[in-house]
Formats: structure tokens, sequence, C-alpha cells
């Protein structure tokens, strides 16, 4: 016969091993959930990709990669595409979600997103400040892959002695010289001449090197650069003339660009879903935040540097991820 106190005592372990058995069953179905987050609401997720295709998915890997280590709770991830799906279909499952805060990766997920008007939180990543300031909206926490020229010309002064660097302006009436005097520019001779873009890239390209350029920035203006006949032109022009060319990606140093400084694409959506986070987390007030990349990736092409007769120092090759040998 049992007694009062063993029967107490056997049905106290029985709890407890019926209660740890049950907590390690959650652990296995999502290994993110701790001792004090059992109780608490799955937090869900929303990924609106414009595109199924290799920078977005890498993108995309960087926003679930943030979220994975970083969110301190129980959470799902629900991912779309806007390949060619009905969009109607598409804002109708989304409505259904309800989710706790939704990521944009590139500028038709964004405006996706807008159409939808939504109350919870957004951020948008992988797209440009142009696309940014063509939202219009009051709301908006935002990634540019926008690179501030400042540091493109820091890494031209790294390079170059000497610069005249042009760059050409849609809206520009008359062509402006202004002086660069930022970080390695310092105490060297380095201009930025802004320039009209006229009718052509052909006519925009001969008149700015009659202001006597001898570097030139290719800038993501989509009614200047918005063809590949474009840009090829752009890059022949470089070479012919020997003006060191800026490019915007890594595929342009390796079609004759000198270098190009770009944003770091897994990183873009790391920083997004952490911006995300901490406006989650109650760490941002603010309403409207566009922040610039924060990590970046410089390409260098070192056939065209001695073509264009410069010596690219030992200092900038060891920052360099891509190079062109």
């Amino acid at each position: 016969m049992l007694s009062l106190h063993m029967k107490a005592k056997i049905s106290k372990i029985a709890w407890l091993t019926t209660f740890l058995g049950l907590f390690f069953l959650i652990l296995c179905v999502n290994p993110s959930v701790t001792m004090g987050q059992i109780n608490s609401a799955a937090a869900t997720f929303l990924l609106v990709v414009s595109k199924q295709s290799g920078p977005y998915l890498m993108c995309e890997e960087g926003v679930k990669k943030a979220i994975r280590h970083g969110w301190k709770g129980p959470y799902k991830i629900y991912t779309i595409y806007l390949n060619n799906d009905e969009i109607d279909e598409l804002k109708e499952k989304v409505e259904r979600l309800k989710p706790t805060a939704a990521i944009l990766i590139g500028t038709r997920a964004a405006f996706f997103m807008k159409e939808l008007h939504p109350s919870y939180p957004w951020v948008a990543t992988f797209l440009l400040k142009k696309s940014i300031q063509q939202l219009n909206v009051k709301r908006l926490l935002a990634i540019t892959m926008d690179v501030p020229l400042e540091k493109k010309l820091n890494i031209l002064c790294m390079i170059k002695n000497n610069i005249r660097a042009g760059l050409l302006e849609p809206n520009q009436k008359h062509s402006v010289q202004t002086k660069f005097d930022e970080d390695s520019c310092r105490g060297r001779n380095a201009y930025l001449v802004v320039a009209p873009y006229s009718s052509s890239i052909e006519n925009a390209l001969n008149n700015i090197l009659k202001l006597s350029i001898n570097s030139f920035f290719i800038t993501p203006e989509p009614e200047i650069f918005s063809s590949q006949e474009a840009v090829t032109y752009t890059l022949l022009w470089g070479l012919r003339n020997k003006i060191a060319i800026c490019g915007l990606s890594s595929g342009y140093v390796k079609n004759g660009a000198l270098f190009a400084l770009e944003a770091d694409i897994p990183d873009l959506g790391r920083q997004a879903a952490e911006l995300m986070m901490d406006y989650l987390a109650g760490k941002i007030k603010e309403e409207k935040i566009i922040k610039h990349p924060r990590k970046l990736v410089l390409s260098l092409n070192l056939r065209t540097a001695r073509r264009l007769g410069v010596k690219v120092p030992d200092s900038v090759i060891d920052m360099a991820q891509i190079i062109i040998r």
C-alpha cells in the first residue's frame, strides 16, 4: 500500500516528465523558442519579392537570416513572388494573412504594398532612391541601393591624382564645377563637373569631354542609362578617350569600367530585417527613415587601369572583393 506522500511524489514526477516532453517537442518544431516564449503568439512576417531571380533571392536570404538570428520569439515567414501571377489574387492572399510586418524586395514589391495601404509596418529594400521618392508615402522605412557619390569619389581619390570627374544630370541647365574635399580627397586637386544631358548620350559625352574631365560616373539615371546600348557606348567612349569610368556594379567593371562601388545585396536584406525588428521593438519612433547600404562591394579592373596608364595602389587592391586582372 503506497503512502500518500509516495503517491504525491510519483504524481509530481509524472507531471514534470509530461511538461518536459512537451517542452522538447516544441523546441524540435521551432528551435528558436525559449522557455520564456512558450506562451507567446508567433509573429507573422511577410516577404514580397519583385521577381524570383538571383539577386532578389540573395536579398531574400539575407532577410531570413537576420530574422532567424535576431527575432526573440516564435515566428512564421510567408513569401510571395510577383512573377506573372494574378496581382488581385496575391493582394487577397496578403490581406488574409494579416502579417505582423512586411519586407518588400524590389521596386515592384514596394508599389504593390503601397496599393494595399497596410496598417502594419513595412520596410522596402533593393530599390533606388528615385523609386523611393516616386512612392510618395508619408510612412516609410527603406534601405536604398544607392551608394553616396562621396564614397565613390573617395575611392577615385585613392586611385588617381588631379581629378576632374564628370557626370550627367537630366535637369541641369549649365555645367557646374565644384571642388571636392572629403576624406581621401583632402589636399588633392579633386573636382566634380556636373553637365547637362542633351538629346543623346553621344552628344552629352562629347560636350562633357570638352570640359577636360579625366574621370566619369555612370549614374542610375533611367533617362540617360536606360538601355544597354547607352552603357556600352559610354564604356567604349571611356576606353577610347582614356577616361576612368566608375560603373554601378561589377558587371560594368567586367566590361571595361575602372571600378564600381555597389551595395552588398545579401546585407541589404539583413539591414532591412534589422530595421523592421528595431521598429517592432520600439527602438525607432520615426515614421520615415531612408538609409543607405551599410556594406559595400568594391570591384576593380586592373586591365583597364593599365590601358589608362593608372597605377592602382596595393591598399585599394586589398580593399576590393572582385578584381579583374
